[in-house]
């Protein structure tokens, strides 16, 4: 109510008209903060600026400026979001492997690839993991950079170690025995021994992994862990597991087993959710043995067996197999990645070649002239190892080049380099562009 008598405005009307005043000089600061007008009159008061012709560097200096402030704040903003929803991330150890992990970064991106040399061990198995190598014997277990430098040197107790890599961390287990560790490049970070031997594992997108161990009826338990290797569900088969392979994008699992079935042999694959390991569906191949198995890019799912490549869509119905046979031939190499799909055989004394892409169509399907001992395929490049070294097959343009290298299993680190890891070394063959 105004006052009629025209006397001073009471206390109330002053608070407000004082909050009014304070809230337009803050709208007021903000905006001269990222109003470029300032920024580019300071530029041309400059005692170095002459009055013509600089005003368009004016402008882009204010205009750098402005986005500067921007950043600034967004940076602001999100370390406060970082603090706020992963404070319990943030520990001593998490602070020591980040600046450790720095160099390891830059190792990764390198193109300087270097010959990488290890201890001679028998029982080697090796995997790439981090743009690097991973090598694992009964001696020890060891990660390199892609430029040779050694970043893990660990002794272990496994027997018979096998490992398997991700994008973040690989595992090491025991086809001997109980044990598995799980490393990071630098070190173990989680050790688990189980009550029976273990035949498998495998790695999803997500950082979750599940462990597949033998019970003494031949029965396989299949243990799921999530990234913080908590352990979420456990499955107890009725079969025996030859392999596993996990979707976590779609929450699916598949098991493959082998069994007599009719008495000619028999591939199952057991379709399943992760979270409930619920069966969603099976598909069953009669007279086949497996070989190899796991998911493509766009949730597709190839499997390899002694007769056959099959690919499968995400639906897993009958009706979506694509079946490729070879029956009657030697497998002589085989590759399942989420790069493709690829088969070398021995069939009627001719080296055949099958390969598919990451879509499931076929790149590659011929005669070639040299044996193969092993295969991969890696975007529409297919490599062969032979007994002189490796070949990369263009299949969009049919070039062909071949790279001299020792023995030993070969890794595809991208469609330009092939690793051949050999008894005590690991050769990187850098192929054209």
């Amino acid at each position: 109510m105004k006052n009629p008598f025209g006397w001073k405005k009471t206390v109330e009307e002053k608070e407000q008209k004082t909050s009014r005043g304070r809230f337009a000089d803050a709208i007021g600061k903000v905006g001269h903060f990222f109003s470029p007008i300032p920024q580019k009159e300071k530029v041309l008061r400059h005692e170095d600026f002459n009055a013509a012709g600089d005003v368009y560097y004016a402008n882009v200096s204010a205009g750098y400026k402005v986005a500067q402030r921007f950043l600034w704040v967004i940076f602001v903003f999100f370390m406060a979001f970082s603090i706020m929803f992963h404070y319990k991330e943030i520990t001593y150890d998490n602070f020591f492997y980040l600046i450790r992990d720095f160099s390891s970064a830059v190792d990764s991106d390198s193109t300087n690839y270097e010959t990488i040399s290890y201890e001679s061990a028998p029982g080697q198995h090796f995997s790439l993991y981090r743009g690097g190598v991973a090598v694992v014997s009964p001696s020890g277990v060891s990660a390199f950079t892609a430029t040779g430098r050694r970043t893990l040197q660990e002794t272990s107790s496994f027997s018979s170690p096998v490992v398997v890599a991700s994008d973040k961390y690989m595992l090491v287990y025991d086809t001997a025995g109980t044990t598995f560790s799980v490393y990071n490049s630098f070190a173990r970070i989680y050790t688990e021994n189980l009550d029976y031997p273990i035949i498998g594992a495998c790695f999803g997108k997500d950082g979750s992994f599940a462990v597949v161990t033998r019970e003494a009826d031949r029965h396989a338990v299949v243990h799921v862990y999530d990234d913080q290797f908590r352990l979420r569900k456990t499955f107890k088969g009725n079969s025996y597991i030859f392999d596993i392979a996990m979707d976590s994008d779609r929450d699916r699992m598949v098991f493959v087993s082998y069994g007599a079935g009719d008495g000619t042999g028999e591939t199952l694959l057991s379709v399943r959710q992760i979270s409930t390991m619920e069966e969603i569906t099976q598909l069953s191949f009669s007279g086949e043995f497996p070989l190899d198995c796991g998911f493509m890019e766009n949730h597709r799912f190839a499997l390899i067996t002694n007769g056959s490549v099959r690919i499968i869509s995400d639906t897993f119905e009958e009706e979506s197999v694509q079946e490729e046979a070879y029956y009657n031939g030697n497998v002589t190499g085989f590759l399942v990645s989420d790069q493709g799909v690829a088969v070398s055989l021995v069939h009627a004394s001719r080296n055949e070649v099958l390969a598919f892409d990451k879509n499931g169509d076929v790149l590659y399907h011929d005669v070639v002239s040299e044996s193969v001992t092993n295969i991969g395929v890696y975007s529409h490049y297919v490599f062969l190892q032979t007994e002189r070294g490796v070949l990369r097959l263009n299949t969009q343009t049919e070039e062909e080049e071949m790279l001299l290298s020792g023995n030993g299993k070969m890794l595809l680190y991208n469609e330009h380099t092939a690793v051949v890891c050999g008894e005590s070394k690991a050769e990187y063959l850098i192929y054209s562009n």
